[in-house]
Order: structure tokens, then C-alpha cells, then sequence
């Protein structure tokens, strides 16, 4: 299959605000400590998380002929802030720990729920990206 590529821009003016034209949708990020008008760039990542895994399990469902009523799903992560804050720690800067909890609507056992749950994680783009390292890299744009 065909490699696809996805992109996103972003823009932030004098304020906090990170804006991106995704499609037809406007995103936002924000500090609640500023104009507090769009999730932070941390809650935004664990949404991303949760929002891939409900969208696979959707997939996954239909591809296993399950009948998935709905799909709820809580992510909890735990981070220390130093490193952000530009303070030295031995914590890496991100989360140490990410945990995810699914509460899975469908007439199977809980063993199942759990199964099918370890194959929609498997098949994750997100959820691969955290626990594979992914190449990154960066660099600033020369001025004009």
C-alpha cells in the first residue's frame, strides 16, 4: 500500500494561542492560565490518543462483524513539569507514564473486551508512534 502523508500548520501570534486549518476544521491550543480557548498541547496529545483508539475500535468492529454499541475511553498520564519549565530532573520532559482505560459497549466477556481492545491498540497509529520511536526531526525556517 501507498505511504500517505499528513500534515498539519500551525500559527501563534503575540498571545498563547496555536492555531492550525486542518481540512475544514479550525483546531486550537491554548494555556488555561491565558485565553483558556482550546485544550493545551498535553490534553491535546492524550485526545489524540483516545480519539485513534475509538476511531480503530470502530474498524476493528466492523471488520470483526462486532457489534460495538459505543466506546468510551479515559486516558490518564502522569508527567513531572520540570523538565517544560526549563528545570533540570532525571524525569524525561514528557509523560513517564500513560494509562488507558476503555469502557467497550458490546455483547462480549470481559476477556474479550480485553482482546479486542490489545488488537485495536496494535493497530493504533498514535498509540504505535508512543511506544516505537518515530524519527523526528527539525529545523528552523531561514529568513527572508
Amino acid at each position: 500500500m501507498a505511504e500517505k502523508i499528513v500534515e498539519v500548520s500551525t500559527h501563534m501570534g503575540a498571545g498563547w494561542k496555536v492555531t492550525a486549518q486542518v481540512r475544514e476544521h479550525t483546531l486550537v491550543i491554548d494555556q488555561p492560565t491565558a485565553t483558556n480557548e482550546g485544550a493545551n498541547p498535553l490534553e491535546t496529545f492524550l485526545f489524540s490518543l483516545a480519539g485513534c483508539i475509538s476511531a480503530i475500535a470502530k474498524m476493528a468492529a466492523r471488520d470483526e462483524k462486532l457489534a460495538l454499541r459505543g466506546i468510551d475511553i479515559h486516558v490518564k498520564a502522569v508527567m513531572n513539569p520540570a523538565g517544560l519549565l526549563g528545570q533540570a530532573t532525571d524525569d524525561p520532559v514528557g509523560f513517564k507514564q500513560i494509562d488507558i482505560q476503555a469502557d467497550i459497549d458490546a455483547d462480549i466477556s470481559d476477556e474479550e473486551k480485553a482482546a479486542f481492545l490489545d488488537r485495536v491498540c496494535h493497530r493504533c497509529p498514535v498509540h504505535d508512534n508512543l511506544l516505537h520511536p518515530t524519527l523526528v526531526t527539525h529545523h528552523s525556517v531561514a529568513s527572508a
